[in-house]
């Protein structure tokens, strides 16, 4: 017999729909499930549960008979399967008392029975029989329906448009979008990948002769507006260093008096980038309305660690902005972002809006993501748009949390993919553009 501490987990009617092709019972509410222990069966590393199923009423145990023939004979049907569900507790996998199991689907069963029990950490390790170790990072609250009317909510705008390499032009999109988002009740508008610079090898062939003034001078301008409308802008752009020294594809961090509060340099640059760019050596968070949000910029995404580190720092909405348009067409692009950015907020226990450029042939649409891997909300691609969405958020009606241990990266682990310039205007993060 395996040692396992008791856990408790509240039982609710709101379960997933039923995946097993066997059985799904739903039980009477209110209901409780004790997780007791697991036997190990004949077949190493295997576990079958031993699960006391209360009601308000009628306590009934569920022990750990024959596995070929086990029944219980007050509920009629006998346990196969305990799937402990993230979100609304766990949902129990019955046979009828009258039927016969084999022990290969008892395997089958103690399998799936032993992740929901792992899942709660409550088997840290099955070649040891001495204890189980506690979670060491605690996952975040579930926020519910009915538990966030209450809660301030932060309402953040996403925005997309076609991206030239004109500062000015770019500028007159951005200025629509702040109105626009003002007028929906938004506190965050925030802005695709060098949306005001545009973005050098996309946009236009090189830095050299860049129109730096006018750049400088259309930041000015919206920041003035931010001021006015009393909002928070996460602007896309280009931050110049000096003459000789690589800019960095940045975002600044503008709040509602104007003031650029932070800025986060792209930090995983690719080849093409490190042709034009300086990467980024540092993370920037920001609390905004109770709700902590980290900037990432594009290319980040392929890389675990860096929503990782986020996570770490206690964030929980990523702000991330891509530029995966003005193309020729479609390619690996259309499904790599719409794909790879729910699995991350999924791995991390995350929400994120992302959003891209809409200059054809854009890859995909803006969206915001979610932890259970779905997509909230997403704009068509091609044309300019823009989605508002709240947070905190909630999962999707019928989604759950999937990761309850998230992984944690190496003490070495990089943080940066091309050269920091270590430039002090560099270091500075509040270094006027």
């Amino acid at each position: 017999m395996l040692a396992a501490g008791q856990a408790d987990i509240p039982g609710d009617a709101h379960e997933p729909a039923a995946r097993d092709q066997h059985a799904n019972a739903m039980l009477p509410r209110p209901v409780e499930l004790v997780v007791k222990g697991a036997i190990v069966l004949d077949e190493p590393m295997l576990a079958f549960p031993v699960a006391v199923f209360r009601t308000a009423t009628t306590p009934h145990t569920f022990g750990n008979q024959n596995p070929q023939t086990c029944s219980d004979a007050a509920a009629g049907s006998y346990i196969i399967g305990v799937a402990l569900e993230p979100k609304w507790g766990f949902r129990l996998m019955l046979r009828s008392s009258t039927e016969k199991i084999t022990r290969r689907q008892a395997v089958q069963a103690a399998g799936k029975a032993l992740a929901g029990v792992a899942s709660l950490n409550a088997l840290s390790s099955l070649s040891s029989a001495a204890g189980l170790s506690n979670v060491d990072e605690a996952p975040p609250p579930q926020t519910t329906p009915a538990d966030t009317h209450s809660i301030e909510k932060l309402r953040i705008a996403t925005c997309q448009f076609p991206v030239s390499a004109s500062p000015a032009e770019n500028a007159k999109y951005i200025r629509d979008c702040m109105h626009e988002a003002a007028g929906a009740g938004a506190h965050v508008l925030h802005t695709s990948e060098c949306s005001l610079s545009g973005y050098a090898g996309c946009e236009f062939p090189t830095f050299e002769k860049y129109d730096w003034d006018g750049l400088r001078k259309a930041t000015a301008d919206l920041r003035a507006l931010a001021t006015d409308l009393k909002m928070w802008l996460v602007l896309g752009s280009s931050h110049f260093l000096d003459e000789n020294t690589k800019p960095t594809d940045c975002l600044y961090l503008i709040d509602p008096a104007g003031k650029i509060v932070d800025r986060y340099d792209k930090s995983f640059c690719r080849a093409r980038d490190q042709k034009y760019y300086s990467a980024g050596n540092r993370l920037v968070t920001c609390d905004i309305r109770g709700v902590k949000v980290g900037l990432a910029i594009c290319y980040d995404v392929c890389w675990p660690q860096l929503y990782i580190a986020y996570r770490k720092r206690g964030v929980t909405v990523m702000i991330h902005s891509f530029s995966n348009a003005r193309d020729k067409g479609e390619n690996c692009l259309d499904t790599l972002n719409t794909r790879e950015v729910p699995t991350r907020c999924a791995d991390n226990r995350l929400w994120a809006v992302a959003n891209n450029s809409s200059q054809p042939y854009s890859h995909w649409g803006s969206f915001v993501a979610r932890p259970d891997a779905t997509i909230a909300k997403q704009l068509e691609i091609n044309q300019p748009g823009m989605l508002v969405h709240d947070f905190p958020d909630t999962l999707s009606a019928t989604g759950w949390y999937h990761n309850f241990k998230p992984m944690n990266m190496a003490d070495a682990e990089i943080m940066t993919w091309g050269t920091p310039s270590n430039h002090p205007r560099q270091r500075d993060g509040q270094s006027e553009p």
